[in-house]
């Protein structure tokens, strides 16, 4: 049994502003159906965004649609870089030029391999993910 609601309740509702589930005050309604809503957070007014809807509509949508295959997986392309990268390990430093296939040792990234280069900084791959780091080119 769901409670009847009327202008003046708290209601949760998508603000559109904070972009989040929030506690709302009922300004507008027609009949039972809540058309207006400020957000107790923000003080934002907007058309109430029941959230019980857009979660089941966000159901749908995930459930029809095919997620593509990642390639390769981070670690499994950081093992195939490790195995062609050429040369000894080198101590990251911003100051420096690398090259492509260079193997990078960072101090907090651990072990990469260059993979871009562009003006004033690289692409590296590390084990876990890529990042893109400053550096002297």
């Amino acid at each position: 049994m769901s409670k009847k609601l009327s202008a003046g309740e708290y209601v949760a509702s998508y603000c559109t502003k904070c972009k989040m589930d929030l506690g709302h005050t009922v300004i507008v309604m027609d009949g039972e159906k809540v058309l207006r809503v400020k957000c107790k957070t923000c003080g934002s007014e907007h058309k109430h965004k029941d959230n019980t809807i857009k979660r089941a509509a966000a159901k749908r949508k995930t459930s029809s649609v095919k997620k593509a295959a990642p390639a390769k997986s981070v670690e499994r392309r950081w093992d195939e870089a490790i195995a062609k990268a050429k040369g000894e390990e080198t101590p990251y430093s911003m100051k420096r030029a690398f090259e492509l296939g260079d193997v990078v040792v960072h101090d907090i990234f651990g072990k990469g391999v260059v993979l871009e280069l562009s003006p004033k900084k690289m692409t590296i791959i590390f084990k876990d993910k890529e990042r893109v780091l400053v550096s002297a080119n």
